[in-house]
């Protein structure tokens, strides 16, 4: 009886998860808005070719996260750039991947090892930024398959390349899938800045502190519920809205791609889906702030 009980009751779970597939999602409209918490747009000028635009000192590019708004994203994009704004003594730019070219959808993420399109267009920004300010310093940064992105834009840059002081990364999830991905070797003169929750694990960059279910309806389940019982006391307003849109999308997309987390679990690749709250927190714990002074400091130690 108890096994019927938690087959009607896991039934249930997957008929409401399907019924959301239906289901437009009011956060889904807001996903592109230039909203300061969560997009960054201070290459525009220069990428637009507006005369008399300014050039950075230090121009950072981040490639947001997996289910972020904006082109930068609330979790980790957002207070990043809040950290930069406060180095008033270097002249910093920051600018996020479009997000008519890179969606930061699941799928680029578990099927792409990271969005192809969002490397091409980070690297096509940082190309045409360098070209209408060579003097530029450039930093390339993301976090979760942001980061992803990020290493991949390593291979798109082009002569700009020689610009580029810094590959930044948070929460880098490249560990587990360099297997099945060949990601571009940072190149000399480009310093790699990591950052890894491992005190809180992050699953993705460090090891998990939980097992978790080996069947996908059931992981994606327990996932849900240790969303659904997070605590919010520390997050901003922001971050407490992509909350509630992130509880609803990560079951939602995850349950599409059913088929592809069958396999991933079949080839001992589940930390790959390890999306838990610890892998969200750079924002939160103060590592942002760690990593802006740890750029800034860069900058200055080559000039």
């Amino acid at each position: 009886m108890a096994s019927n009980l938690r087959s009607a009751a896991l039934a249930g779970l997957v008929t409401f998860l399907l019924l959301g597939l239906a289901t437009p999602v009011s956060a889904a409209a807001v996903r592109n808005r230039r909203d300061a918490a969560v997009s960054a747009n201070d290459w525009d000028a220069v990428l637009q070719g507006n005369r008399g635009a300014e050039c950075a000192d230090l121009a950072v590019i981040f490639a947001r996260g997996t289910f972020d708004q904006g082109n930068i994203g609330p979790w980790v994009g957002g207070p990043f750039r809040e950290a930069l704004a406060s180095k008033t003594d270097v002249k910093i730019a920051v600018q996020g991947v479009s997000t008519g070219d890179y969606p930061a959808d699941l799928a680029g993420y578990t099927k792409e090892g990271g969005s192809n399109s969002c490397a091409k267009s980070l690297g096509s920004a940082v190309q045409k930024y360098v070209s209408s300010c060579p003097d530029s310093k450039i930093a390339v940064w993301g976090w979760s398959q942001g980061a992803q992105c990020a290493h991949k834009a390593l291979g798109e840059l082009g002569n700009a390349a020689a610009n580029v002081i810094a590959l930044g990364v948070f929460g880098d999830p490249i560990s587990v899938w360099q297997d099945t991905v060949d990601y571009p070797d940072v190149p000399k003169g480009t310093t790699l800045l990591s950052y890894c929750e491992q005190t809180t694990p992050d699953p993705l960059c460090t090891n998990p502190a939980e097992d978790f279910p080996q069947s996908p309806t059931a992981f994606i389940a327990r996932l849900k519920a240790i969303w659904e019982e997070v605590d919010s006391t520390h997050m901003n307003d922001a971050q407490k809205e992509a909350l509630g849109d992130l509880i609803i999308e990560l079951p939602k997309q995850a349950l599409s791609q059913l088929g592809q987390l069958a396999t991933d679990i079949a080839q001992g690749h589940l930390r790959r889906w390890m999306l838990t709250p610890q892998h969200f927190w750079y924002g939160i714990d103060g590592k942002v702030k760690i990593a802006a002074d740890d750029l800034v400091r860069l900058y200055k130690g080559q000039h």
